[in-house]
């Protein structure tokens, strides 16, 4: 496996290591203001679901149906979601498609993977912009456990 898939496949570590936490750990907020640890993964859950389901899985061959999406909006229904989900359901649907991304990227070729598909999409961009926004939450998320913990 490419060593990207790897790192991308790391997150599904990182979610089965939140499954021992508390109601209090899942609701806590990761700075003021900002996500609590469930609305963090809903977030990164329903971002992987949408490029799985509309560009990731249509690869190589059927045409992309990627839209021109409202960021905040769409982070705002993620954070909405989180609320009408229970953490541990939402880690297990997390974690199965992020296993699906990995595998279906997986099993793309090299010039594959390295193509743009319709001017817009580009699977080792994917990968690489995925990794670095993991780390940025998943360093949130240790910071505020970490905080609480420190309390």
């Amino acid at each position: 496996m490419r060593h990207e898939l790897t790192e991308l496949q790391f997150a599904v570590d990182y979610y089965k290591s939140l499954e021992r936490l508390s109601d209090e750990e899942w609701q806590l907020p990761l700075a003021i203001d900002k996500w609590t640890v469930q609305e963090c993964v809903s977030h990164l859950f329903l971002w992987d679901r949408y490029y799985f389901d509309h560009a990731v899985s249509k690869l190589p061959n059927d045409p992309l149906t990627l839209i021109e999406t409202d960021y905040d909006e769409f982070n705002r229904l993620a954070v909405e979601y989180a609320h009408h989900i229970d953490a541990l359901a939402l880690l297990k649907k997390a974690i199965a498609v992020r296993l699906e991304l990995v595998s279906s990227l997986a099993r793309l070729t090299d010039e594959q993977y390295d193509r743009r598909y319709e001017d817009r999409f580009q699977p080792r961009a994917f990968v690489d912009s995925f990794i670095a926004h993991d780390h940025h939450h998943q360093e949130q998320i240790d910071a505020a456990l970490a905080r609480l913990k420190r309390r």
